[in-house]
C-alpha cells in the first residue's frame, strides 16, 4: 500500500468534518499558489486560480482512487486547470525570449540613485541597502516568470513540475496525463530552452553576464512590472508571514542550473486564510458532507 502522510486527512474529509477540510484547505493552499504564481506570472490571477483549483479538490474528493498519493492528485487537478484556464491578458501578449532579450539590454540602468540616501547616516544607508536588495528580490521574481511565459503551457508546466518542484518523470507524468518516457522529452526541450538563454543572458548564472537585477530596479519600477509582487509581499509583511520567506539568492558563484534561479526565489504566499472565498464559490456549503 502506498504510504500518504495524508490519508488520514483524507478519511476526515470524506465524512464531511469540518476541521479536516479547513486543515487541507490550508496545507495545499501555498503549495497550489506557488504552482499558479509562477505558472500565470499575475499574483491577482494565480489568487483566483488558487480558489478554483481547490474548490475543484473539495467537490470531487469522493473520485479520488487512491492510484497516487492525495498530493499528487491535487497537483494533477491544478495543472489541468491551469493548462486549460482561460489566457489571461499578459499571456495574450505572446511573450517570446527573443523579446524579453530585447527588452533586458535596453532596460540595464545604474540604480543605486533608486532610493535616496544620506551619507553620513549609517542607519540610512543600511536603510537604502534593505530597500535596494528588495527591489531586487522583486525584480528577479518578475523577470524569471517572464521567461516562463515565453514557452508553450506544456512546455512551461513540465519545467515547472520536473525541474522547479523536482517531481519524478513517472509523478510528473501521471500529474499531466501522459507517460513518464513522454514526460522526460518535453522537459528536455524545455530545460533547453530555459539554460540557453539564462546562460546567455543572466547574471545569476554567469555574473559577466549582460542582465543584473539591480540594473533593471529603475525599468521595472517605472513600468510597473514588480507592483503586484512589492502588494503581495508588503501584505505579507502587515499579517506576519513575511518572515517564513526564503532569503534572498545565495551568491551567484555558486548557481549552477538555470532552474536554481527559479528553486532559489523566495517563497511568496497566498492570502493568509481563503476559507471564506472558497464558501462563496461553493455557495456556503462547509461543512461539506459525501453525497
Amino acid at each position: 500500500m502506498m504510504n500518504d502522510p495524508h490519508l488520514s486527512l483524507l478519511e476526515d474529509c470524506l465524512l464531511g468534518k469540518t476541521k479536516a477540510l479547513e486543515g487541507l484547505i490550508q496545507f495545499f493552499q501555498p503549495k497550489v499558489f506557488s504552482l499558479a504564481l509562477k505558472f500565470l506570472w499575475n499574483p491577482e490571477d494565480a489568487e483566483d486560480a488558487t480558489q478554483e483549483i481547490l474548490v475543484k479538490v473539495i467537490t470531487n474528493l469522493g473520485g479520488f482512487r487512491r492510484e497516487s498519493k492525495l498530493s499528487t492528485w491535487i497537483y494533477k487537478i491544478a495543472s489541468n486547470h491551469l493548462i486549460n484556464t482561460k489566457k489571461s491578458k499578459l499571456e495574450r501578449r505572446e511573450i517570446h525570449l527573443r523579446t524579453i532579450r530585447d527588452e533586458l539590454h535596453r532596460s540595464q540602468s545604474p540604480s543605486a540613485s533608486v532610493v535616496p540616501f544620506d551619507p553620513d547616516s549609517q542607519d540610512k544607508e543600511d536603510e537604502t541597502k534593505e530597500k535596494i536588495a528588495h527591489l531586487v528580490l522583486h525584480v528577479q521574481v518578475a523577470c524569471t516568470y517572464a521567461m516562463l511565459q515565453s514557452m508553450t503551457r506544456k512546455y512551461r508546466m513540465a519545467y515547472l513540475l520536473g525541474e522547479v518542484f523536482t517531481f519524478s518523470s513517472e509523478e510528473a507524468g501521471y500529474v499531466m496525463g501522459i507517460r513518464a518516457d513522454a514526460f522526460r522529452q518535453i522537459l528536455k526541450r524545455a530545460r533547453n530552452q530555459m539554460e540557453e538563454f539564462l546562460g546567455k543572458e543572466c547574471s545569476l548564472t554567469n555574473v559577466n553576464n549582460p542582465c543584473h537585477c539591480q540594473n533593471r530596479i529603475r525599468y521595472a519600477s517605472k513600468a510597473g512590472r514588480i507592483q503586484s509582487y512589492l502588494n503581495l509581499s508588503e501584505q505579507m509583511k502587515r499579517d506576519g508571514r513575511w518572515e517564513k520567506m526564503k532569503p534572498l539568492l545565495p551568491e551567484t558563484k555558486k548557481l549552477r542550473k538555470a532552474a536554481e534561479v527559479f528553486r532559489n526565489q523566495p517563497n511568496l504566499l497566498p492570502k493568509k486564510n481563503q476559507l471564506d472565498g472558497i464558501r462563496v464559490l461553493l455557495n456556503h456549503s462547509l461543512p461539506f458532507t459525501t453525497r
